[in-house]
């Protein structure tokens, strides 16, 4: 009960500091359960629609070079400040962009939260939950692989708050990246299937 009650505080906190600035829109679904529309395909890879899944497969060409892109799936229209709200099933490696730009490696040019089936591992740059070679997340919060997880990211100003399953696991800021950029989807490798489903945006 006291971790229950814990875990209820850090997400309403969260929300309360996603709601300082300017007034909400409410959520808005960014995925409809049926095809692509509001989404565009970058530099190739797969992705489909399966029983109301987002899925993504046989990506390619990723590197840790910043100036050059993968495949990804990026939103139609760029966002500010957001609370991003989705769940996520992994099988290998994949990463959700967050203020992105199309030139370069969106994971330099935005962040990337990272997400890769690592459950039980210790958390780096480079592992779930947080953002790619800039801060580890605080705790591995990854569910075995396949199962679903959750996350909620908070982009507001310059700082990047994430509750991945129910724990704030990165609280990071920093003025160097852009206020205003892309939401992507990465599809990593051809090894690699990855699945989204209950994508919401609420802009701030």
């Amino acid at each position: 009960m006291k971790d229950f009650i814990l875990a209820t505080m850090v997400v309403l906190g969260l929300t309360a500091g996603c709601s300082t600035t300017g007034p909400r829109t409410g959520a808005k679904s960014l995925f409809n359960g049926r095809d692509l529309s509001g989404w565009v395909v970058m530099h190739g890879g797969e992705w489909t629609v399966e029983n109301g899944v987002l899925v993504g497969r046989n990506g390619r060409d990723w590197t840790t070079n910043p100036e050059v892109s993968g495949s990804w799936l990026r939103s139609e229209r760029e966002y500010g400040d957001f609370l991003l709200e989705f769940e996520y099933a992994i099988e290998g490696n994949s990463g959700v962009f967050l203020r992105s730009g199309l030139e370069r490696n969106p994971a330099f040019t935005g962040y990337e939260m990272q997400i890769v089936s690592d459950h039980g591992r210790p958390p780096t740059k480079g592992s779930a939950g947080g953002l790619y070679d800039v801060i580890a997340a605080s705790r591995n919060m990854s569910r075995p692989t396949g199962e679903w997880n959750q996350v909620r990211i908070c982009y507001e100003g310059e700082r990047v708050q994430i509750i991945w399953n129910g724990e704030l696991v990165v609280d990071y800021q920093e003025a160097n990246r852009s206020r205003r950029g892309y939401l992507g989807l990465q599809n990593h490798d051809d090894r690699s299937v990855v699945k989204y489903r209950n994508l919401r945006i609420t802009e701030l």
